[in-house]
């Protein structure tokens, strides 16, 4: 191992262990004297990035990808960066760069859906929630594309989502709350009737939710009485 190497070890325990002022000063003797580390800068941005130090940090990966477009982990951390610093459009692009590289890389999807979404662009968002959810993604990446899928008028496919997600995790009221809204938009009352309740156990205090049931139940012939 040369000694550029070593120190980049060292600095990368130094990083992971804690010790960051000493992690910044090992990567940046190591950048003294190969500026064009590529590996070094993607630490060091990272680096910098937990600091707070956002427009540092992005500076370092944008040196990094000029060194190594294919690197994919540095597109998908620079992306993370740009969401950081509300600039979601230029997020979207390094994410599809990413997803260039490795077309299905789960969290380069799922960060194209929620730049997408912060973007105001709900088509692309729901497209990308899509292709992370045909890949095996997790409840929340699901609960976000029901609220895509509804906000586009795809309420039934939009229902399904969400109940994908709370079968994942059926601990989120949110999920269940708007799940129940589609629902009962769809017509279907009963089951939107037992997702209120879902909701209600989750948080009882919901009063707007306790609301909701009510009118259901008030309204539909046969119906459970109980919330």
């Amino acid at each position: 191992m040369n000694d550029s190497h070593s120190l980049l070890a060292e600095a990368f325990d130094r990083h992971q262990s804690g010790g960051f002022d000493e992690a910044e000063r090992l990567y940046r003797r190591i950048l003294a004297r190969e500026p064009a580390e590529a590996e070094a800068l993607h630490r060091y941005g990272l680096l910098v990035a937990q600091l707070g130090r956002l427009e540092e940090a992005d500076g370092q990966l944008a040196h990094a990808l000029t060194l190594d477009s294919r690197a994919t982990e540095v597109a998908v951390n620079r992306a993370k960066i740009l969401r950081a610093l509300r600039r979601p459009e230029d997020a979207a692009r390094r994410f599809r760069h990413a997803l260039m590289l490795s077309p299905t890389l789960l969290t380069a999807l799922e960060g194209l859906g929620h730049a997408e979404r912060e973007a105001g662009h709900t088509a692309g968002a729901a497209e990308a929630y899509g292709r992370a959810a045909r890949l095996g993604t997790g409840a929340a990446v699901l609960h976000q594309w029901g609220i895509a899928l509804d906000s586009l008028g795809r309420a039934e496919a939009a229902a399904e989502a969400l109940r994908r997600s709370a079968r994942l995790d059926p601990t989120v009221p949110s999920v269940a709350v708007r799940l129940a809204s589609i629902l009962e938009r769809l017509g279907c009352k009963g089951e939107a009737a037992g997702w209120y309740r879902q909701a209600l156990v989750l948080q009882p205090g919901r009063d707007e939710v306790r609301r909701a049931l009510s009118d259901i139940v008030e309204s539909a012939v046969g119906l459970p009485q109980g919330t």
